[in-house]
């Protein structure tokens, strides 16, 4: 079971009020006490980038977010268990109050990101594993390629409770350039805290763990610890939480304290970086955020924790090289290989090329350099009956980029007419996600798919234009495939 943790606060705080003072970002826009009162995070706006809040919903038509929340995925709707009308809407109120931390117009940090609202949790805060590993392979197969998005991830899983497969969808969204903020959690139970390293997705080296202080630099009472956490940020205390955006109507407000309102403020901060320098990878955005914050000022702190207070410090970061290109698409027709891949993040800098070598027996035996803006290319002249390797790496001014790894292709071969062939052999994905086909209609005397099993049917010679995509709803890639 998944849970948001404290998604209700002490009865003495949680009371309906105009938006008082936003102490929180007014924290973070200074090293040190005392507060100055001055809560603005300079010119930027996150306007461009978009914050996946995976969460209990959104209520879109909220005063704080003035038509920036766009409705995505909403699994307990679509599978009965919790629906909500429309889809995406929050029963629950977390959600709300997390999205209008990371980007509320008043409220947030990035006051004019969009909020993208993924539904997995139910109205008590509740969810199941799978459904939150189903709904993070549907961010990673729609945010757009090699541009920085956002996921803000406010809830936790013990890790016995199947948590580890939660860790690996994160690790995915990191490796294809989403920069991913998780809530350290709230504690046992009791409320007691504990190692934020036995908690599901916080003990994701690569993910942005984020725990809480109070009103006076102590640590929460209730935020884990421990070495996974990289970074602290307001989540509140019993003598102050945090007022952010809430459920009941468009200019309802709560208080509400926990880990998951200190995660999106660093959500938040991401957003802004990332529109400062949109290809900018999602590592080299997260590792400034801990290089930035504030060291040394947090008490209450474990022996084993690192003292680091998020500060929201908008100077560009300095370039790197480009990262690794992702979603690696392989079809085979004709005596070839046609391979296509989605671009990486350039590093801050434009890319200026892109190398695609094809091996066989570990030996480079083409090689293409692809011009910027173009994402496949053709190997010809291949051997029926061989598997080939491909390896993908881009370039900018600063260098080459992190290479691919090698990704063995099917065996080459021709479609004949007549032939009955499995899809798998004839494409290919490079991640777990399941590849879904079409047939366009443009082809039904050339070609046709046959169900239970799924196999594709050349009926005559021509062209066979199908669509291929990793998640249904997703805007697919378009193959042509010769039948001889």
């Amino acid at each position: 079971m998944v849970a948001a943790g404290l998604s209700q606060v002490p009865a003495s705080l949680a009371l309906t009020a105009p938006v008082g003072p936003t102490w929180h970002l007014d924290r973070i826009n200074q090293p040190r006490l005392p507060l100055d009162g001055n809560s603005a995070l300079g010119p930027l706006t996150g306007a461009g980038i978009d914050i996946y809040i995976v969460d209990t919903g959104i209520r879109s038509t909220h005063e704080q977010f003035g038509g920036r929340v766009l409705p995505a995925i909403d699994i307990p709707t679509e599978n009965g268990t919790s629906k909500v009308s429309p889809e995406t809407n929050d029963c629950d109120g977390h959600g709300t109050h997390v999205s209008g931390l990371a980007a509320g117009s008043t409220v947030g940090v990035a006051t004019q990101a969009r909020l993208i609202a993924v539904r997995v949790l139910d109205c008590n805060g509740d969810g199941e594993v799978a459904d939150v590993v189903n709904a993070l392979k549907w961010v990673r197969a729609h945010h757009r390629a090699g541009v920085a998005a956002v996921v803000n991830l406010s809830f936790g899983v013990d890790l016995g409770d199947d948590g580890t497969t939660i860790d690996s969808e994160v690790q995915a969204l990191i490796d294809e350039g989403v920069v991913v903020t998780v809530a350290s959690g709230n504690g046992d139970a009791a409320g007691r805290p504990i190692d934020a390293c036995k908690i599901a997705p916080g003990d994701v080296p690569d993910a942005l763990t984020v725990g809480a202080i109070g009103v006076v630099d102590f640590v929460s009472y209730y935020s884990n610890n421990g070495p996974c956490v990289d970074i602290y940020a307001p989540g509140g205390d019993r003598l102050r939480g945090l007022e952010s955006a809430w459920k009941d109507s468009d200019t309802d407000y709560e208080f509400d304290v926990g880990t998951s309102m200190a995660s999106p403020l660093v959500a938040g901060y991401a957003s802004l970086l990332a529109q400062q320098q949109p290809g900018m990878c999602a590592t080299a955005i997260s590792q400034a955020i801990i290089d930035r914050s504030t060291k040394g000022v947090i008490q209450g702190m474990t022996a084993d924790s690192l003292n680091r207070l998020l500060f929201v410090d908008t100077t560009p970061i300095a370039v790197t090289a480009p990262g690794e290109a992702s979603h690696i698409l392989i079809t085979t027709d004709s005596q070839g290989l046609v391979v296509s891949w989605d671009p990486p993040c350039d590093g801050g800098s434009a890319l200026t090329g892109t190398r695609a070598s094809l091996l066989r027996n570990g030996k480079v035996v083409q090689r293409k350099e692809v011009p910027t803006g173009t994402n496949a290319v053709r190997f010809t002249g291949l051997k029926v009956g061989s598997k080939y390797q491909v390896v993908i790496k881009a370039t900018n001014a600063i260098g080459d980029g992190i290479a691919t790894s090698r990704i063995t292709t099917m065996p080459v071969r021709r479609i004949l007419v007549g032939q009955s062939i499995d899809p798998d052999a004839l494409a290919s994905l490079t991640s777990d996600l399941p590849l879904f086909w079409s047939v366009s209609k443009t082809s039904k005397k050339i070609c046709r798919l046959q169900a239970e099993p799924l196999r594709l049917v050349a009926m005559q010679r021509g062209t066979c234009r199908v669509g291929l995509r990793g998640v249904l709803g997703q805007d697919p890639v378009i193959r042509t495939l010769r039948i001889d």
